[in-house]
């Protein structure tokens, strides 16, 4: 069947769908198509419909969602015995959940069943590691299938939360947002913008470039998110949704999410209610300097209006150029994100600031820039032509591990320095890449000369087999002997040279990320990737990406080295921002 181009916008609402969490997703989705060619519809439904098991059932007339989630099940499914016992406690935890009527419990119930999963330790084992990621999911959904038919007291406070809006924070934002993690997407300024009332376009646009809010658009309700000053704090945190902070004052209250009810007709009292509860909105409370706010302003309008639209914009791809096509417009991107973006944070985070407030300030903004960025690019790389390509897959990675070397290295990063301690800072975060060349480099001739010994033992023993027909009958000649022994000296050095590698990430935990391990989200491959800082101080570059079998047997020594090479060397990120102190030359 052929398959034409779904235009991104489309996609990106299409892809967000999620019939176990949105309210009205079948409306949602007969509005999206209802404007769509037949053929378009098609191809929507081949490639984003069924892997999301939404069936047309013509007898209905009407979508069906397919895909059935049971943790109770998953106690019968699981190879592991270990994960069989979480499967079956979470399982049974969730009779509990369809007593409760309180807001407040059952936040506390969810966040602290997630805690617990997350915690589940599973020594880097692949297996588990899958099951672990399957175990969270169908919680979830679990959860919201349960939640969604409570009957949930109203909350008092200022804003007199119902039980369907706290319904819809709890499903739509909370547990959407726990599923998607880095890759939830809040509504971007200029799709605020876009929106026809004035109060989103003037209002809302202006109050924030002030305070700096999400705003996260539902079945029902828009809600406003002040932003937190940790990164490690879920802005959509159950518990910061229902709380209203008292203040010094009797009637001095902070709010930490507005909400806004989309089937109002926003008449006047509605508009002055939600600028009364903007006063109250929490604000960042920091003296920051006018020069640091200027430089977050151009951050930002450079990944809106520079990076995003790269990321949106079609491309017209042929099966025969995806390769090629792909790696040009990523380069771009990459060299675009270098110059405009990382060098600029980089210098602004060295040169400029001053306090650890400019400090925290920049890091909220670069790690938002950053979360966006992955989140659009998902949906990028999910056109059909891109679908299983290898480089894009590792920009992927490349982008997610940034982040979370961001999150890591905070302490060693976004804080007042002098040059020399920036410097130690920098070969701090070279150290683990040093010590995988380190091992290349001590053992690499040893390996090529083992190679080179075993392919001249072949050749020998050929050319001895063809002089006499009866050295064919010996079980085992001299020459059987050596080459066995030097494929068992190899094999023992490529074990060794495998396993202190991937030891390196273990020494230098902050300065690393173990993709397969450190992400909510199920990889493709049965593989091992590693990402570690590059360029000055590991800002102005991104990671650099290694790649690893599961285990030794299929670790190929030369590939590893020329790969690992080219990455440092040539990257579209190499060309602009070189190595600081001393190019990481490897032996190729």
């Amino acid at each position: 069947m052929s398959q034409i181009a779904i235009p991104y916008q489309l996609r990106a609402r299409l892809s967000q769908l999620e019939p176990s969490l949105d309210l009205n997703w079948e409306r949602e989705l007969r509005t999206i198509l209802a404007e769509v060619s037949p053929e378009l519809k098609e191809s929507i439904d081949f490639q984003i419909l069924k892997p999301k098991k939404i069936l047309w059932d013509q007898e209905m007339d009407q979508y069906r969602y397919q895909a059935q989630h049971s943790v109770e099940r998953l106690s019968q499914k699981f190879l592991n015995d270990r994960m069989r016992y979480y499967a079956s406690t979470f399982g049974l935890s969730l009779k509990s959940l369809q007593g409760l009527n309180d807001s407040l419990q059952i936040a506390d119930y969810l966040e602290n069943v997630l805690e617990q999963i997350d915690k589940i330790d599973v020594n880097e084992n692949f297996q588990m590691q899958r099951e672990k990621l399957e175990l969270r999911r169908t919680f979830l959904l679990n959860a919201a299938e349960i939640i969604r038919g409570l009957r949930l007291q109203p909350v008092e406070g200022v804003r007199q939360l119902t039980e369907q809006q706290i319904k819809c924070f709890i499903i739509e934002v909370f547990i959407k947002q726990q599923l998607l993690s880095y890759w939830y997407k809040p509504l971007l300024k200029k799709q605020t913008a876009e929106m026809t009332h004035p109060l989103f376009r003037y209002f809302l646009i202006k109050e924030q470039q002030i305070r700096h809010f999400d705003i996260v658009r539902t079945s029902q309700f828009l809600f406003i998110v002040a932003p937190v000053m940790d990164v490690q704090q879920n802005p959509y945190s159950i518990r910061r949704f229902l709380i209203e902070e008292k203040g010094a004052l009797e009637d001095q209250v902070y709010l930490n999410i507005l909400i806004l009810d989309l089937q109002d007709d926003m008449d006047e009292a509605v508009v002055e209610t939600l600028k009364s509860q903007m006063q109250r909105m929490v604000t960042l409370q920091s003296q920051i300097h006018l020069d640091v706010i200027d430089i977050v302003h151009t951050l930002e309008q450079v990944s809106e209006q520079k990076l995003l639209p790269l990321l949106v914009e079609p491309i017209q791809v042929v099966e025969k150029n995806a390769d090629v096509v792909a790696q040009r417009h990523l380069k771009q991107f990459e060299e675009i994100m270098t110059r405009e973006l990382l060098l600029p944070m980089r210098d602004a985070i060295r040169d400029h600031l001053s306090h650890i407030e400019e400090f925290d300030y920049l890091y909220l903004h670069v790690h938002k820039i950053f979360t966006e960025i992955l989140a659009y690019y998902r949906d990028f790389k999910s056109q059909p032509g891109f679908m299983f390509n290898q480089y894009i897959q590792n920009f992927e990675y490349k982008l997610l591990a940034f982040i979370r070397l961001l999150e890591k290295r905070k302490a060693e990063t976004f804080i007042p320095t002098y040059r020399n301690e920036w410097q130690v800072m920098h070969q701090r975060s070279q150290q683990a890449v040093l010590d995988i060349q380190n091992t290349i480099s001590e053992n690499v001739q040893q390996y090529r000369d083992l190679k080179k010994y075993i392919n001249t033992l072949q050749r020998q023993k050929a050319d001895e087999e063809k002089k006499s027909v009866f050295k064919k009958l010996w079980r085992k000649n001299n020459f059987d002997e050596a080459i066995d022994t030097a494929l068992n000296q190899l094999q023992q050095l490529k074990r060794s040279m495998f396993l202190e590698i991937i030891q390196v990430p273990r020494t230098h935990e902050n300065c690393s990320v173990f993709l397969e391990f450190e992400s909510l989200q199920h990889l493709q491959q049965v593989d091992r990737h590693y990402a570690f800082p590059s360029g000055d101080n590991g800002l102005t570059r991104l990671p650099l990406l290694i790649h690893l079998p599961e285990t030794y047997d299929d670790f190929d020594v030369e590939n590893f080295n020329a790969s690992m090479s080219l990455d440092m060397n040539f990257s579209a990120g190499s060309r602009i921002q070189p190595e600081q102190g001393g190019t990481l030359n490897f032996e190729i």
